[in-house]
């Protein structure tokens, strides 16, 4: 029995990602409830049902081994007649059709993420609340549940006329509806993370060691959302075709190297030993391509490889034949079934394509991979055995020079004596430069700010003591783009660099012939910003 203050209530947290559980345990704790179980795991609902009687559950509808609605139908077959059982579902499906399916299952209240920690609370609260006065007032709910009885059949009349509808367009349309279906899950469900814990660090009580690993979660977060909106960017591009290609020389093994420390982490965490083996006897090798494209190739399968592989080994090689690169990532993970493999470039595939997969991800890192070696010139094989491993090999084209070991930091200037160095800052995004100001804050540093590119070309007329020019290309009155060529007119010398949300090749070749001297991409870290800023000659300590 609920007592009167509803703290005592029995809550069930259901939710299929860990980040998601701790949010709501942490949200449920600060306001004073006592009594909270969570799972993963939704095949253990009934088992808890049995052993805890929750007086409310919160619910995740896209879950592996069980979809939320499934649960609710389990529900439905053993939770007594005439028994109140309130169900919050919080989802990253924001369709109509999810929610009224939802509801004509028997959720009570529904709710999308990100959602507002504040509303979910007093939604909770709410749910709580009826239970307790529905216990008291059992012998008059007879009325009510009739009219919850005609109101379910209604919805579940409407349900199905709407299911109806949905297979017509999804047999006409069956993209479109993956699209938005991938979006909404892959965007809301890391948003959810970072605003649900930006929201819990503001807590003064939280000790320290708690706000390292809540900030460690929002990153996580974060890194997600960002490749998320990088892949449906590059699908957007491949698929209107208007995704350019900029090659110049660049170093193989270095770029490879790169890509895989991104993944080491994560394959240290899951103890697979991630190799890189070039041919024997090279250092180095050198080759005219796209950088940018290529890094993402590598990327890609790597990802690939790592998310799919339980344990075992990650293998990474390349192969040269006159002017042709071979290339290969072998895994030992999961493998794909004989049947599968010619739909894993679809957009939005993975071999398990329901909404109980059990990997995460937009599923557009393969089809990504595929457009830009076809774009280089190449093309890409799959082999692969269910249980035993997949091989992804792909060769491009290339102009290919063996040489020595490449000095990646040959173009950085050397550091001059400390002085006071000034760097103005053009950007109308006051967000944007209150960041990049914080980035800059050095005893060493002065920074001027225009709102626009007229005014930074003003100010770098009147400031010739200026070292470096931080460029948005996208502002008003004038862009980034026009006053970059009018500062070079009169002061060819001086740095500018671009920074900007557009991500394209395309952008990045206006951008240099514009006159700027490179090109970063938001958002970007501290870290990158500062090692960028002193290959030109700044110094920061």
């Amino acid at each position: 029995m609920i007592e009167p203050s509803l703290k005592n209530a029995n809550i069930l947290i259901v939710d299929d990602q860990e980040a998601n559980i701790d949010v709501l345990e942490g949200l449920l704790e600060m306001q004073g409830y006592t009594s909270i179980k969570t799972t993963t795991d939704p095949r253990d609902v009934l088992h808890l049902f049995a052993s805890f009687e929750p007086d409310l559950i919160l619910l995740d509808l896209m879950m592996p081994h069980l979809s939320g609605f499934e649960v609710m139908e389990q529900l439905k077959a053993i939770v007594p007649a005439n028994t109140y059982l309130p169900i919050l579902v919080l989802t990253a499906d924001a369709t109509s059709e999810a929610r009224q399916r939802a509801l004509s299952n028997g959720a009570s209240d529904f709710l999308t993420k990100p959602f507002d920690l504040i509303e979910v609370g007093l939604r909770i609260r709410n749910l709580l609340l009826t239970s307790y006065l529905m216990q008291q007032v059992q012998n008059q709910n007879q009325i009510l549940e009739e009219k919850v009885k005609e109101r379910t059949l209604e919805l579940e009349t409407t349900n199905i006329e709407l299911n109806i509808a949905k297979e017509k367009a999804e047999a006409s349309d069956r993209l479109k509806s993956s699209f938005i279906n991938n979006i909404s899950h892959e965007i809301r469900t890391p948003l959810n993370g970072i605003l649900g814990f930006g929201q819990i660090l503001t807590d003064p009580e939280i000790e320290t060691e708690e706000k390292e690993e809540y900030l460690s979660m929002m990153n996580q977060s974060s890194e997600r959302l960002i490749n998320t909106v990088t892949n449906f960017m590059d699908i957007s591009l491949l698929t209107s075709g208007n995704q350019t290609v900029l090659k110049k020389e660049i170093a193989l093994n270095s770029i490879v190297n790169e890509a895989i420390s991104k993944f080491r982490i994560t394959a240290d965490e899951k103890n697979i030993t991630l190799e890189f083996n070039p041919p024997a006897q090279v250092t180095e090798i050198k080759l005219l391509s796209d950088r940018e494209l290529l890094t993402k190739i590598i990327c890609q399968l790597i990802d690939n490889a790592v998310k799919f592989t339980k344990q075992g080994t990650v293998n990474v090689g390349y192969n040269i034949s006159g002017e042709t690169l071979s290339f290969t990532v072998k895994d030992t993970g999961i493998g794909i079934a004989a049947e599968n493999i010619p739909r894993i470039f679809d957009s939005f595939m993975q071999e398990n394509i329901t909404n109980t997969r059990a990997y995460e991800g937009s599923g557009l890192g393969l089809p990504i991979a595929k457009g830009f070696i076809e774009l280089l010139g190449g093309n890409i094989v799959a082999e692969s055995e269910k249980g035993k491993g997949s091989t992804f090999s792909f060769s491009l084209p290339c102009v290919i020079i063996p040489v020595g070991k490449i000095q990646e930091n040959e173009t950085t200037k050397p550091k001059a004596a400390v002085r006071k160095q000034t760097i103005l800052i053009a950007e109308d995004d006051e967000i944007n430069f209150f960041y990049i100001n914080i980035v800059l804050k050095n005893d060493l540093v002065e920074v001027l700010h225009a709102v626009n590119g007229r005014v930074a070309v003003e100010i770098c007329k009147e400031h010739p003591e200026i070292d470096l020019v931080i460029m948005d290309l996208k502002m008003p009155e004038m862009d980034g783009f026009e006053a970059t060529r009018l500062i070079k007119q009169f002061n060819a010398e001086l740095p500018v660099i671009a920074i900007t949300a557009y991500s394209s090749n395309e952008d990045k070749t206006l951008a240099l012939r514009a006159g700027c001297d490179d090109f970063i991409t938001k958002p970007f870290k501290k870290e990158f910003l500062i090692s960028k800023l002193e290959q030109f000659g700044l110094t920061f300590s």
